[in-house]
C-alpha cells in the first residue's frame, strides 16, 4: 500500500494549489513555513502521528513509519551541500558530532553514518534529505524519496497542520479585558 510522505522544501517541483492565508498562519504558529511542505509517494510508509515540525533552527522534518516499524525521515533546510560540507552535516538520527561518508550520485549525495543512510539533493536554495536505517531500505529507495518530493496541495497541507485555535469566549472578561475576580454577595469564607 502506498502512503503519502511529507517533507519540506521550497521553490521546486510541481505542486497543487498554494497554501491559504489561514494555513500559512497555522504553519507559522507551529514554527515552519507552509510553502516548505512537500509530499512524495512511498510504498509501505505513512506519516507518523505528531511527527512533523521544525528541524534544526529553521528547517522542517516529517517522520514516517513503515508497516515493518522502520522510520524514514524527510528533512528540508534552506542551505546547500557540496563536497566540503557533505561529511560535516549530521544525518538525522545519528549523533551530532559524527561525520558522514559521502558519494556524489547524480545531482545529489549518497551519505552514510553509523547505521543510517541518506540521500541529499539541493536545488533552489534548499536541501531535501531522506534518511533511514541502512538495513531497512535500499539506497535507491532513499534516493527516490528525496528526488520525487513535490509541493503539498492545500488538502495535503491541511492534513499535516495542527488544528486552528478556537476563539474561546470568557464570561468573566469585560471592557478592560481584565478578568472579573469579584466575589459574589454572600460567598466567602
Amino acid at each position: 500500500m502506498a502512503g503519502l510522505v511529507v517533507a519540506a522544501i521550497s521553490g521546486c517541483g510541481q505542486g497543487g494549489d498554494p497554501p491559504t492565508a489561514q494555513q500559512r498562519q497555522r504553519a507559522q504558529q507551529a514554527g515552519f513555513d507552509a510553502d516548505l511542505v512537500y509530499v512524495t509517494d512511498l510504498k509501505g510508509y505513512s506519516a507518523a502521528a505528531g511527527a512533523s515540525g521544525v528541524y534544526g533552527d529553521a528547517g522542517y522534518q516529517q517522520i514516517y513509519t513503515s508497516d515493518k516499524g522502520d522510520d524514514l525521515r524527510l528533512t528540508v533546510e534552506r542551505r546547500t551541500i557540496d563536497a566540503a560540507s557533505c561529511a560535516k552535516l549530521p544525518i538525522p538520527g545519528t549523533e551530532p558530532a559524527t561525520t558522514a561518508t559521502c558519494t556524489k550520485d547524480g545531482d545529489g549525495w549518497r551519505r552514510v553514518s553509523g547505521d543510517r543512510q541518506e540521500y541529499a539533493i539541493a536545488h533552489d536554495g534548499v536541501l531535501v534529505r531522506a534518511s533511514d536505517l541502512t538495513a531497512a531500505t535500499s539506497p535507491d529507495f532513499i534516493r527516490s524519496a528525496a528526488t520525487k518530493a513535490r509541493p503539498a496541495t492545500s488538502d495535503e497541507l491541511e492534513a499535516l497542520l495542527p488544528s486552528a485555535p478556537e476563539n474561546v469566549q470568557r464570561g468573566d472578561i469585560h471592557g478592560d479585558n481584565a478578568p472579573d475576580n469579584s466575589v459574589p454577595d454572600g460567598a466567602g469564607g
